[in-house]
Formats: structure tokens, sequence, C-alpha cells
């Protein structure tokens, strides 16, 4: 009976231990960040003689909105590691265009517009690491820090919709496009670590489909204090897709500050 017993906490014990060596070979890391960014782009019609500008005419400004992240990294072979991103940023203001345009197969001079950008990315992708070395400088040695090449492909769903309500009508209702795309974009990324900091530049972008997208950032992390990290970086998107007869350039660009937590 006591043979059992030990031989059962035996297999109990090593069961355990598999579980803490497998557990210690994901790395996570949780990201909250501000994107402080503005808008930019045309909105288009065959019917309208000269395309809306975002920026121009809309007047919008700048906007900050919430960005989520989740990275995942896998220390087994060939498995991908994953990064996760999410992001939602709108809003809305009152337009004179003081000329008429057509939206939607409708024709407006005064509107109230509003705008709601949703995006996830899922990034998969395999890192290749270059390790650096010390380098001799008058009697002294400096270290060249590590390079980190990412290459994958980068899953991105898009959910955007423009919709615009008649002034001069206060009983109309709202007339809209929405635009909901899944593309699969190509991936590449660059990192350089030296003790501490990091900095980085990525970029996904697809050019040949119905919708087209592409986004990019760089910036630079620091680690302040174990397990957190503190960044800054620059962040762009932009997206072109036609619905109804409304051809659509959508562009994004501004500032990411962002605090990491590892586990």
């Amino acid at each position: 009976m006591m043979l059992r017993l030990l031989l059962l906490l035996s297999l109990f014990a090593s069961s355990y231990a598999n579980d803490v060596a497998w557990y210690t070979k994901i790395h996570t890391k949780v990201g909250f960040s501000l994107y402080n960014s503005d808008y930019k782009g045309t909105l288009s019609n065959p019917e309208t003689a000269k395309a809306i500008d975002f920026k121009n005419d809309f007047k919008y400004a700048d906007t900050t909105s919430s960005f989520f992240s989740l990275e995942m990294q896998f220390d087994f072979p060939y498995i991908p590691n994953i990064y996760i991103s999410y992001f939602n940023m709108n809003q809305t203001d009152d337009v004179d265009f003081n000329r008429s345009i057509t939206f939607n197969d409708t024709l407006f001079n005064k509107v109230r517009a509003s705008i709601d950008y949703k995006v996830l990315n899922t990034i998969l992708f395999q890192e290749f690491k270059a390790k650096g070395r010390r380098i001799p400088f008058f009697n002294r040695s400096f270290y060249s820090g590590d390079i980190e090449f990412d290459i994958g492909a980068n899953i991105k769903i898009i959910d955007y919709l423009i919709q615009m309500k008649d002034l001069n009508n206060p009983a109309s209702a709202y007339r809209f496009d929405r635009v909901e795309s899944t593309l699969i974009l190509p991936y590449a990324g660059l990192k350089y670590y030296r003790y501490d900091l990091v900095l980085f530049a990525n970029i996904s972008s697809l050019s040949f489909a119905k919708s087209k997208a592409t986004s990019y950032q760089f910036g630079v992390e620091y680690q302040v204090i174990n397990n957190i990290y503190l960044g800054y970086g620059y962040m762009y998107e932009d997206f072109k897709a036609t619905e109804k007869r409304d051809d659509i350039n959508f562009k994004t660009a501004g500032n990411k500050f962002s605090i990491k937590f590892a586990f």
C-alpha cells in the first residue's frame, strides 16, 4: 500500500514538474496603449465632382483611442509566435460642405457625419535572432546588441462604418457605408535589443485585392523594472475599398504610448 502511494506521489510530482517546464516555455506580454491619431484620406463618388477630404472637409480633431495587445512567444520548434492587437476609434461632427455631394446615392450639403473604425490584427510570425558580440574600444569593450528578424502573416479584420444624416431634414434617417473585410497580409518586423532597451519596426501590406490595406509602426520600448515595459511608437493604418458606388480611402496616423506587463 505504501509503495503504491509513493508511486502515485512520484507520478504526480513528475507530471507537475513537466507542467512547470512546459509553462516556462511560453512568454506572454499584455499591453495597453493610448493611440492619439488623426483622420486622413478621401471619400469619392462618380456623381461628386470633388472628392470629400476627411481632414479638410470633416475638420475632425485628433482623437485618442484605446489600444490592447497580447503577445505570446513559444520556445517550441515549429510553433509560430502570436501577436494580437485591437483598437477602436470613432468621431462625430456636424459638417457644412458648402457644396452638394453624393453619398450612398443620396444628395447632401450639410450633415452630421460619424466614423467608427475597428481593427483586429492577429499576427503569426517566426523570429530569427542574431546574437551580438563584445567589441573592443580603447582598452574597453561594449556589447553590440542583438538583432531579431520577424517574418509571418497578419490576419487583419476591419470593421469600418461611415454614416451621414441630413441636417436640413431632421426627420431623415442616417445613410451609411459599411466595410467588413478580412485580409491576410504579409508581415515583416525588425527588433534591436541592447540590455533593457528595444527598438522596433514592422509593416504589413496587401495591394492586390478588392480591399487593400497597409499598416506599419516603429518605436522604442524600455524595461523600467522587472516585467514592466514602457513604450512610445508611431503607428500608421490605411485601407481602400469600394462600397456601393463610394470609393473609400481611409488613413489614420499618430503617436502611441504604451505599457506592457510580462508574465
